[in-house]
């Protein structure tokens, strides 16, 4: 008995295949939009908020009265910060979703964040430790391995009442800002890192980062 091939099946099969296929992308970019709009505005509602403190302390420049305000205020807001900028790492790592303008309005936030940190040093007599880590996701075989040790020894150090503000910065995504303060300090490679104002290029290990965060 011959076999007759039901290729109606097969071509129904193959649509149905390919509607699914396009409406999982189609599903799967509009989640993405909507993370990235999420995101942006956080940013933006962050970028006000430190914008307001810096407003605070063009009022009340001199005065060392408001600077417990300040320093709770700070850290509430860089604690916000900090969880927008992991939200961004697993955006781009896990996901593989790149978002260049999104990573740009977050430097900016990180550098205001960045410069009232600065005020609260001269103003506060804040001995926290500022530090500025530069690197690159396309050419830097070091870049992630010297991100996870910054971490690392920030947390260690924190069991010994040493706070440190971590901010750091693509330099290859075009961002005015990275390039400003890449300018500033000389960085001329990738990781770099700056410790309250010291330039240190290349890898450095944890238990370095330790012993400078500790000084």
């Amino acid at each position: 008995m011959e076999r007759t091939i039901a290729w109606s099946l097969y071509v129904a099969a193959f649509v149905i295949a390919v509607v699914v296929f396009i409406a999982g992308v189609y599903v799967g970019t509009i989640l993405d939009k909507s993370d990235i709009q999420t995101l942006s505005k956080e940013v933006e509602s962050l970028s006000q908020d430190l914008a307001t403190m810096q407003l605070l302390y063009l009022i009340d420049d001199n005065s060392s009265a408001f600077c417990p305000l300040y320093e709770s205020e700070l850290s509430s807001i860089e604690e916000k910060r900090e969880k927008l900028g992991y939200e961004l790492t697993f955006l781009e790592d896990k996901r593989k979703i790149e978002a260049p303008e999104l990573k740009k309005q977050y430097f900016i936030l990180e550098a205001q964040s960045y410069f009232i940190s600065k005020k609260l040093k001269e103003s506060c007599n804040d001995k926290t430790i500022i530090v500025l880590y530069f690197y690159s996701n396309k050419n830097c075989t070091d870049c992630g391995r010297q991100g996870v040790d910054i971490l690392s020894a920030r947390d260690t150090v924190a069991t010994r009442n040493i706070k440190v503000r971590i901010y750091s910065f693509d330099g290859e995504i075009g961002s005015q800002v990275a390039e400003g303060f890449m300018r500033q300090f000389a960085v001329s490679q990738y990781p770099t890192t700056v410790i309250n104002g010291d330039v240190y290029s290349g890898y450095i290990s944890k238990d370095e980062l330790i012993e400078k965060f500790s000084k």
